[in-house]
Order: structure tokens, then sequence, then C-alpha cells
């Protein structure tokens, strides 16, 4: 036999064993990959959302308290005793003010202006030295736009104006200044109108709060952009308050994102993917807040019924964050498949070896049947040895069973196969009938351990919480991981009495248990869901709805408890 004839039956074997197995594995991680990518990009969505939300309130509070300073301020008993005196000194109050200003650091400008629209009082913060006005310095304010609609207000009612830089002489100040101003009407104590109290809001605060919350997240940038799209803040200063300078009137999501823009508009709150960056915007109204009832800055006024937001915080997380996180589970997969390959091709390598020794040994006994004895010899050791790579083979499809079955991480069934064992006792259940009980349970605050700790601690904690487990059910419960923090136990041959005894002892296990990573101590403790197969169930899906049904009341009332379901 030439060596063509060789090289291309020693081809064909090695390919009858590589190829298949080669497929079969290369599918199986490829599965694995976009679901690992498809998880990491929820968490990702969920965690915008999350942080937004954050946001929004930390943005009402700010409103909230300068709407509180207002009101304390228009009805300071200092200024009502000024009222109340004919010469209107109104020193005290302003030596007041002054120690408001200077100790609250949040406001560039107090001021007290009477029913004519003459400053009675104006306190500067001047840059952190505050000082007050000199009455020589104090002017009529009666044709500004914060003064004619803030006169108009009831008790109680506060003007806010839109956001923007201050301005001084006609021109802009330098460096920008963002600002927000409030004024209420002041009434003395006869109930009369005297005149008006505004503060200028130092709009920085609400930006440096919304930059600290995308320091924390460094994968991620936020804007700032109000209602008609020009931007507060933006990653690019230069596209900052576009709509205060006539140069710079084109610069806004309009014209830069328009497609986003339009989405932006439909929904309070909302993500997409667009360009494969990711896009999560939430808007924020203030006059949510009480107190807040006017919002324009013209003279026609706009009542608390329109609910118009005012501004919108955007997330952006941006394609390359995505590219890197699909390029880091390719690496880390990679090499995995890597090596079961080249362990594939050697099994193959040496059936193939295998095979083409046998088809020469036959060869060899047509040709020379003296040494036909002697040749089988040759054959039956060859057998030998493809019977060992056999076993060898079997084993290793054995551990690829195991891997596809039970969760790498916990030790527990995987979700799809606890779904096959359940079903199976379930089917057992309503043929005999026997008492099947259903567990579900997760983790309390979960992500603040994976916040405070990092993503190992959370690993760590899935792990040892799965080890105790472990050693307090029985060997024929059925124990899975549902999926991230969630978990579920099948009891068969329970009742949903001995059922609860059990979840009890689990929690109660686990909430005086102290874990300890990296010599830091953690407490952990668990929710948890209980429901009994009836004759209402069919289905091992009805069953866990119902079990997870009673894990959101367990989270309802607190936490750290059991719930048993109740069918209403």
């Amino acid at each position: 036999m030439n060596k063509t004839a060789g090289k291309y039956i020693k081809t064909k074997y090695f390919l009858y064993i590589f190829a298949p197995f080669f497929i079969l594995t290369f599918i199986f991680f490829m599965v694995i990959r976009n679901s690992s990518i498809k998880n990491e990009i929820d968490q990702i969505k969920i965690s915008e959302k999350i942080s937004l939300e954050s946001v929004h309130e930390i943005v009402l509070n700010d409103l909230s308290s300068v709407t509180s300073d207002i009101l304390y301020l228009s009805q300071n008993i200092s200024l009502y005793k000024n009222l109340e005196k004919s010469s209107l000194d109104f020193n005290e109050t302003a030596e007041e003010y002054l120690n408001f200003i200077k100790y609250k650091k949040i406001y560039d400008q107090i001021r007290y202006i009477d029913n004519s629209g003459l400053e009675k009082i104006r306190v500067n913060y001047d840059a952190g030295n505050p000082i007050i006005v000199e009455k020589s310095e104090l002017q009529n304010k009666e044709d500004r736009y914060y003064f004619k609609n803030s006169i108009k207000l009831n008790k109680g009612e506060i003007f806010m104006s839109y956001f923007d830089l201050n301005v001084e002489d006609k021109k802009i100040e330098l460096p920008y200044k963002p600002v927000l101003r409030f004024a209420t009407p002041v009434f003395d104590k006869s109930g009369k109108k005297q005149g008006i109290v505004i503060v200028n809001y130092l709009g920085k605060n609400i930006i440096n709060d919304i930059r600290k919350n995308s320091d924390l997240n460094n994968s991620n940038s936020y804007s700032m952009i109000n209602s008609s799209s020009y931007y507060l803040l933006h990653q690019d200063k230069n596209k900052e308050w576009g709509f205060m300078f006539d140069e710079k009137k084109s610069i806004n999501m309009i014209n830069d994102k328009p497609k986003l823009w339009e989405e932006i508009k439909k929904n309070q709150m909302g993500q997409l993917f667009l360009d494969n960056s990711l896009f999560t915007y939430i808007k924020i109204n203030p006059t949510e807040n009480e107190y807040i009832l006017f919002t324009k800055t013209q003279d026609n006024i706009q009542s608390k019924t329109s609910q118009e937001y005012r501004w919108v915080i955007l997330s952006t997380i941006p394609k390359e964050h995505f590219i890197k996180i699909k390029s880091e589970i390719n690496q880390r997969l990679l090499w995995k498949l890597c090596t079961i390959s080249i362990f594939i091709a050697f099994v193959s390598s040496l059936y193939s070896k295998s095979k083409y020794s046998e088809f020469l040994g036959l060869e060899m006994i047509k040709e020379k049947n003296s040494e036909l004895t002697e040749k089988n010899r040759e054959i039956e050791i060859q057998k030998e040895t493809l019977k060992k790579m056999n076993s060898y083979l079997e084993e290793k499809n054995e551990q690829l069973f195991l891997h596809s079955t039970v969760d790498p991480l916990t030790k527990t069934y995987s979700r799809r196969y606890f779904s096959e064992l359940f079903s199976k006792e379930l089917t057992k259940s309503k043929r005999h009938p026997l008492p099947l009980c259903c567990i579900i349970f997760d983790i309390d605050h979960f992500k603040k351990i994976n916040d405070n700790y990092g993503h190992l601690a959370g690993d760590y904690i899935l792990q040892a919480i799965s080890k105790v487990i472990h050693g307090k059910i029985r060997n024929e419960d059925i124990f899975g991981r549902y999926g991230g923090d969630e978990f579920l136990i099948a009891l068969p041959e329970t009742d949903l009495k001995a059922g609860v005894i059990v979840a009890e002892k689990i929690r109660k296990t686990i909430s005086e248990e102290t874990f300890i990573f990296s010599e830091t101590s953690i407490k952990v403790t668990l929710s948890m869901g209980i429901s009994a197969v009836d004759d209402s169930v069919d289905t091992t899906e009805a069953v866990i709805n119902n079990s997870d049904s009673a894990l959101y009341v367990a989270k309802r009332k607190g936490r750290n408890r059991v719930e048993i379901y109740h069918r209403s």
C-alpha cells in the first residue's frame, strides 16, 4: 500500500471521531457564549435603571431642600418684626440672611423685594465671602420676569425659573455659573402681601451630584438635557448651554441624535440600544414637589396641573464597552474550547491509528495466511487499546454530561436539569398520589453584597450557602439554581407542613451563620416562598410560580422569612 492511500485511510478514521465531537463542542460553547453575553448585558441594563432612579431621587431631594429653605426665609421671625416697624429697617434680617447663605453654601444670592419691586435686602455669596449689599446699590426689579411671576402667587406657592447661566450687566458671568431662581411671596402677620423673597440656587450642586454618580460608574457617562433638547451637562463641555449662545444654538440633541430624542419624548423612563450603544434616560419634573406650583419664566404662568418634564438625565454606555465585554467572554471561553479540541484531536488520532493498524492487519492476514495467529494476537492487542480509549471517551462524556446538569459555581443542579427531575417527581406525585412541595428562595439584598464586597464575595456567598443547604436536605430532595441568587428545592413525598419546617430550618441556619470572605464577616438572610402540589396545578411551571408568589409576599413583608402560597 502506498503512502497516499495510508494517509487517506488515517484521515478518514480521524474525521469520524474528531468532526462530530468538535462540532457538538463548538455548538455547546457558542450557546454558553451567547448566554453569558446576554446575562452580562441584562445585568448592565438593570444596573443603569437603578442608578438613574437614584439620581432622580437625589435631584428631587435637592429641590425639596431649596423649597424648604425659601419658605423658611419668607416666614422668618426677624422679617416679620422688620415689617411691623414703621422705619422698615431690615438690618437684623439681612444679618440672618448673611449667616444663612454663609453656612448653607448652596445659594449665590438671597433677596427680599417689596411690592413695588424695590430690593430691600440683597446678600451675595461672593465665592465664599458673603456680603450684605449696600442700600445705595440696591435696584428696582419690577420689570424682571421673576418678580412679575412670583408677586402674583399665593402664600406657600413657589416660582422656579429655567436652569440657565447667571447673567450680570447683560453679560454671561465668567466662569459660568449655572443657577435656578426660586421665589415666593412674603405676607405680614395680618396676611397682607408685602413683597417676595428670591434665592439664586447654585445649579452646580445638582450637576455635581450627577457627576458623582457618573464617577461611580466608570463605564458610562451622564448628560443632563432640558426640555428643548439643549445640554446642561455633557461629557464634551463645548456642547453645554447652547441655548445661551447664538453661535451654539444648533448644538442640541435634536441635531445630534434625533432618533434618540424622539424616543425620549415618548416615555417617563426608558432604555434603548442605538448605534450599538446603550442609552438609559429618566425625566425630572420639578412640579412633583408639593410647593413648586409654577414653572414658566415668562409672564404667562403655568400651573402644577401641567406634567411636562423639565429635564432629562441620560446615561450612555458606549459600544466600546460592549465590545470589551464580548471580547473578554470570547477569550475566557476560547482557551477552554482549544483545550477540549486538543483532547478530542488526541483521542481521534489514537482512534485513527488504531483503525489503520486494524486495517493493515486484515490486509496482512489476506496476504500471509501463515502469519494468521500472530496477526490475530496483534489485532486483539489493538482491540484492547481501542476498548480502553472507548472507556476513556465514555468517562469524558459522563464528565460533559455532569457539566451540563450541574451549576459549576454552586454544585447544585442547573435550571434545565432541575426542571427535568422536578417534572418526573410531579408526574409521580400525580399518579400515586404522593405529597410534593417546592421551595423557592433568594438572598436578601444580594446586589449590596456584590457592590460592597465585590463579585468574588458574591460568588463565595452563593457557594457557601449552597454547601450549607446541601447538609440540611435529604439525598432524595432536588436542589437547583434557578438563576442569579435564586434557588429551588423540591421535596418529594413531603406535605406542606413538613416542607415549612424544612424551609424554616434552612432560613434560620443561614441567618445565624457568619460567612467569612477575605477576613470580612458577611451576614446573609433568605426570603423563601413555599407551595404544595394539589389538584389545581398540572405543570412544574405552575408550582414554581405559586412558590414565587409566596416569595414575593416574603419580600414585601420585610424579608428573612418563609411565606406559604395560599390560593386566592
